[in-house]
């Protein structure tokens, strides 16, 4: 029924005849559910039904007032109009067209501008009518839009955009097509100017608006069940040769195919909004007991052994990346899709609050045991942690990343899609952030996967976590064909543990972790975390941007140079990959005799290890 109803207001959404409906009339019943809504406070004040949480069409006023502080908007070009209608049509339909829907909504034109305040923020602030004419771009509208996000370049404000219908105004020809080549200029400078822009579509969001500026933000966020898409719902259904799914066209469907940031139910959308504008014009909140956090040690723990640390690295139960978010953010806002097609699990990432402090954020994320596959990084996920890297260095956050992988994917569709280049030009935007970036190992650090989000000012390893130089499961797999996990020999080999990569200088610290790994104590394990980038960020934070980047580089440039124990290490993996390429050529080696072998003898590895 949901989708009836969409598709109702689509259908409708030229003369605006429908939204008239919406907009005027206070229901008894739901159109939806049937339930009693007359007296909600939820769809009094929103127009949302408390039952089936169905949003109904507001009108731009409405919507001003549900987001901007009281008294705070200040209308701009309000009294723009065409000056001669009958420029587009000799006739003199559009100009009785203007004039009805003139005088039904009190506007003189679809589009709504002005300044306001969110939550104490000064914002400029566009909001499209769909009871105008649709909400549909002409020349007038394009030129509001466009003023105002010259405007909010100008003053150096935010612009948060509300749009709802946004097609062709086809009373105004190919002169209201060019209005989406005018809105993208303006955008722009926006976008120049590094201020932060952000979208609300809501039911519906097609044509032009949305193929143009509205697509254009740094985050975009819609309401529930709203159609958005270029083309109307109505032509995607004639050139189907199929029936459409059930959530084709709507906001749920883009969130699910990576278009989108956020659906958002109406009543939690100021505050969301008002959370992403102080994050991303920087505004730290109160820091509670960031100066506690600052002077608080770290108790050092036993170094365990290499198998021991693979072991707990590979729990079922280990917490994940996004455990370990939510636990020290607050709050915390995950940012969804690579604005392409795909919403990979495989990355998460957000921006949020560290101890008050403004931080953008990006964890790789194991899959759940039950999916039956390992926790590798695909191109897409790379492309959407890409665009949360871009958001941090255009409004200068600290960066912060949790790596937990066993690799690339090997696969030929991630070849197909471009893993290559996803890990390419990662590593190239993280060597560049403007801002402290720093990475902590809470899992397993698997080859180029892992490194690709690892390229920071400082890397921070938990003390059961591993770092490995390759994907241990695709190339020791040979040697060990009948064992899931490697056996200690390789693993004392590799040098994968936390103590062997601070000592080799790969990393720079140890955050210690509860005993027997952190999946016992998650809550114990995050705080250890969250300590130990505060200190690291307060830190880089006294470095200027020129320093921060010399000193990253020459990190960089420096690895691999020669020293006793990384000679030693690379001894280790030159003699244990002689032994994979042996024993491909050997076949298979039997599990118990090589145990007994190893009980009898001690190994070279062991006669080698240092002290």
């Amino acid at each position: 029924m949901r989708d009836l109803a969409n598709l109702l207001v689509h259908l409708f959404s030229r003369n605006g005849d429908l939204s008239q409906v919406y907009l005027s009339a206070i229901h008894d019943k739901c159109l939806l559910c049937e339930e009693p809504i007359s007296q909600s406070e939820a769809y009094l004040t929103y127009r949302v039904c408390p039952f089936c949480r169905f949003h109904y069409t507001l009108s731009a006023r409405q919507r001003i007032e549900l987001l901007a502080d009281s008294r705070s908007f200040k209308e701009t070009h309000k009294f723009l109009s065409s000056v001669s209608p009958l420029t587009f049509s000799s006739r003199g339909p559009y100009r009785k067209l203007l004039a009805k829907s003139q005088s039904r909504t009190g506007l003189t034109e679809a589009a709504v501008t002005g300044r306001c305040k969110i939550d104490g923020i000064e914002v400029m602030m566009v909001v499209l009518d769909f009871g105008f004419m649709g909400g549909s771009m002409g020349s007038v509208v394009g030129e509001k839009v466009a003023l105002a996000l010259e405007d909010a370049a100008r003053r150096d404000f935010p612009l948060v955009a509300l749009v709802t219908g946004g097609g062709l105004r086809v009373q105004e020809g190919v002169l209201s097509l060019m209005q989406m080549a005018k809105t993208v200029t303006a955008a722009n400078r926006l976008r120049d100017k590094g201020l932060p822009f952000i979208v609300v579509l809501a039911n519906p969001s097609t044509g032009q608006a949305y193929a143009s500026f509205a697509n254009l933000a740094d985050v975009i966020i819609a309401e529930p069940g709203s159609l958005i898409g270029l083309s109307p719902l109505r032509t995607l259904q004639a050139l189907s040769k199929q029936p459409l799914p059930l959530d084709a066209h709507t906001s749920e469907a883009h969130l699910a195919h990576g278009l989108l940031d956020n659906v958002i139910d109406r009543e939690g959308l100021q505050p969301r909004l008002a959370v992403l504008l102080k994050i991303l014009t920087g505004r730290t909140l109160s820091k509670g007991s960031y100066k506690e956090l600052l002077k608080t040690k770290l108790e050092a723990a036993p170094d365990p052994e290499a198998w021991e640390a693979m072991t707990i690295a590979r729990h079922a139960e280990r917490p994940s990346a996004m455990v370990y978010m939510r636990s020290m953010l607050e709050p915390f806002v995950e940012l969804h899709g690579d604005r392409l097609n795909s919403d990979d699990r495989s990355v998460v990432g957000g921006v949020g609050y560290l101890s008050g402090e403004p931080v953008a954020i990006i964890g790789q994320q194991r899959r759940p045991p039950q999916d039956g596959e390992r926790y590798h990084v695909y191109p897409d996920g790379l492309r959407k942690a890409q665009r949360v890297i871009n958001l941090a260095a255009r409004f200068k956050l600290p960066l912060i990343t949790l790596i937990d992988t066993q690799g690339a994917d090997p696969g030929l569709e991630a070849e197909e899609q471009g893993i290559g280049n996803a890990i390419a030009n990662t590593l190239s935007l993280m060597v560049n952030v403007p801002t402290p970036v720093v990475t902590v190992i809470i899992g397993e650090g698997g080859s180029e996967g892992a490194l690709a989000l690892g390229m920071s000012d400082r890397t921070l390893m938990q003390q059961y976590a591993i770092y490995s130089p390759i994907s241990m499961n695709r190339t020791l797999s040979s040697l060990y064909p009948d064992e899931q996990l490697i056996d200690r020999e390789a693993a004392e080999a590799m040098m994968l543990t936390a103590k062997d990569c601070q000592e080799l200088g790969i990393i720079n610290a140890v955050v210690p972790e509860p005993e027997g790994g952190a999946q016992d104590n998650p809550r114990e394990a995050a705080t250890a975390i969250q300590i130990a980038l505060v200190k690291n960020l307060a830190e880089l934070s006294k470095l200027s941007q020129n320093r921060l980047l010399k000193r990253r580089y020459k990190r960089f440039r420096k690895m691999g140079e020669l020293s006793s124990y990384s000679q030693e290490a690379m001894d280790r993996e030159v003699e244990l990959l002689m032994k994979i390429s042996t024993s491909r050529h050997r076949g298979p080696t039997n599990r118990a005799s090589r145990r007994r072998a190893s009980e009898s003898e001690p190994s070279e590895a062991q006669l080698t290890a240092p002290d």
